[in-house]
């Protein structure tokens, strides 16, 4: 199973922001203000400057480091 696999079955969640960037909504959301990439690239944006108020779908965030058990394989 593939981590892209795994990534698509899990869904998004939606959240609603304005006025703040994608850096700090990466930070609430997920812990890693570097994952605002991957918030932009699932909605489409390419501006981490939020005006107004907007509805973002916050990818799932997968476990990092080593992992064990079957799926770690």
């Amino acid at each position: 199973m593939s981590t892209g696999y795994i990534a698509a079955t899990i869904p998004a969640k939606i959240v609603r922001i304005s006025g703040t960037t994608l850096f700090e909504v990466a930070m609430q959301e997920t812990g890693d203000p570097l994952q605002w990439v991957a918030i932009a690239a699932l909605n489409g944006l390419t501006d981490p400057w939020i005006d107004g108020q907007v509805d973002l779908k916050i990818p799932p965030v997968l476990p990092q480091g080593v992992q064990t058990g079957i799926l770690g394989l």
